[in-house]
Order: C-alpha cells, then structure tokens, then sequence
C-alpha cells in the first residue's frame, strides 16, 4: 500500500477545517450527525478543536460492508430517533465516492426539518457523482482510488492506520 495523505496533513487540515466551523457557529448549538463507521476518527480528532457546544448523534449507511472494493445495496439505520428539528445539523461523513450515501442520508435527514443542515467529508473522490446533494466542506479531493486508514477499512480491516492509503487488492 501506498501513503496518499499522511497523519501530518490530516491533523493540519482538520485543525482548519475546525477553525472554519468555529466561525460559522459561533454561539449557535449544533448537533453533529456522523456516519458510521468510516468517520469515527475524523469526528474524534476534529471535535477536539471545536468552540462552540455541540450535541453528538451517530448514525450507520452501509453499501461496502464484506463485499470489499465494490458497492453493493444502501442499508440506513438510526435517523428515525434522531430529534433534529429546529436546530442545526451537520452531516459528518468520511468520503463522498458516487454522492449517493450523503444525497440518501440529507434527504432523511430533511424529512426531520433541522433549521440548517450542512454537510462536511474527510475525501471527494474525483469522479462523476451519481447523488444530488454535494458536500459543503471537503478535507481532501481525491483521485479514484479504493482507500483505507484513518477510519476507512477494507472488510472491516485496516481502520487503525494514522494515514490514508491506497489499498490495492
């Protein structure tokens, strides 16, 4: 495997990434939705440079699970207990590949009529995106590579890494 973004240049980016939301919610609560499992150590680096209070809720999209590097049938859980509505929400998730998982998860996301709702992904992917909804903030773009680390696995494997890599089979 081959280092695409290393430990160093994600703390940088999530440092920055952070002092952003800080100013766009200054004063205002929010509640911060993550998409497990991939972003877990996205949210857990990046909530420690956050400034203003926060509520965390976690919710799951799945379409990879044991099927490896290749897509397979969208599968959503936790969004009907969320309480979101009138407040702001922002949809953490950890890469926006085709843009369908954020497109399926804000549009159920919606339905709960939160007072805003903005996104944030960890990496975009380089390619034709089949979702409607685009991210507001994006880390990292990236070109079309299957990637692991930092959250990120294959099979359930390899979420541990400090860096991002290239995963080839």
């Amino acid at each position: 495997m081959k280092v695409l973004i290393s430990e160093e240049e994600i703390a940088k980016e999530v440092q920055s990434i952070a002092g952003e939301l800080n100013g766009q919610y200054a004063g205002q609560e929010v509640i911060l939705v993550t998409i497990l499992k991939g972003s877990i150590c996205f949210l857990a680096d990046l909530i420690r440079h956050l400034e203003f209070p926060f509520q965390l809720e976690f919710v799951t999209c799945s379409s990879y699970g044991m099927l490896g590097t290749k897509p397979g049938e969208l599968t959503l859980s936790g969004f009907d207990s969320l309480d979101i509505q009138g407040k702001h929400v922002l949809l953490i998730d950890d890469i926006y590949d085709t843009g369908r998982t954020l497109s399926t998860a804000c549009h159920a996301l919606e339905e709960k009529s939160p007072v805003s709702l903005k996104t944030l992904v960890l990496l975009r992917k380089k390619i034709q995106h089949t979702g409607d909804v685009m991210p507001d903030l994006v880390c990292f773009d990236i070109e079309d590579h299957f990637v692991v680390g930092y959250g990120l696995d294959h099979k359930e494997h390899l979420r541990g890494l400090k860096d991002i890599q290239i995963y080839e089979e």
